[in-house]
């Protein structure tokens, strides 16, 4: 497949819009995974295989997604840092729960972050060597949303 038609596939799976300012925050879930993952890699191993999770349990759906560039090496060059999902949920609770049972069996690396908002408070919840550092204050915002 070409590259064209990879990123129709991929703007078709995904053609909702990003959230309006009316958006609520609380049901809304940013993935952070460091590493140079690239775009369609992105699409193949997290969000093709975490949108089924989240519709069968009723919790929501993968609504996008995007890649956030490092500095600049010495030649010039960028290489990805980290990606990003980002996850409409209709039960954010749930979402979570299943959100940290299905990263380490996609094999997210460590130092993958769920960000998400509760009674106004935004946390994080981190993946470890020891598991998941969960309800832990977050200052990053989303790159694209400002939440």
């Amino acid at each position: 497949m070409g590259i064209l038609q990879s990123l129709a596939a991929v703007f078709k799976r995904h053609p909702k819009p990003p959230p309006s300012l009316g958006f609520d925050p609380e049901d809304f879930i940013y993935v952070k995974i460091p590493g140079n993952i690239q775009p369609m890699e992105r699409g193949e191993l997290f969000e093709d295989r975490i949108d089924p999770v989240l519709a069968a349990g009723g919790l929501g759906s993968v609504s996008g997604g995007g890649s956030s560039l490092g500095d600049a090496r010495s030649d010039g060059s960028r290489l990805v840092e980290f990606c990003g999902i980002d996850i409409d949920t209709t039960q954010r609770d749930g979402a979570l729960a299943a959100l940290r049972d299905v990263l380490p069996k996609l094999d997210a690396p460590m130092g993958t972050q769920l960000h998400y908002t509760r009674a106004g408070v935004r946390l994080q919840d981190e993946l470890t060597a020891h598991g998941w550092s969960m309800g832990q204050p977050r200052v990053y915002l989303h790159p694209g949303f400002g939440i």
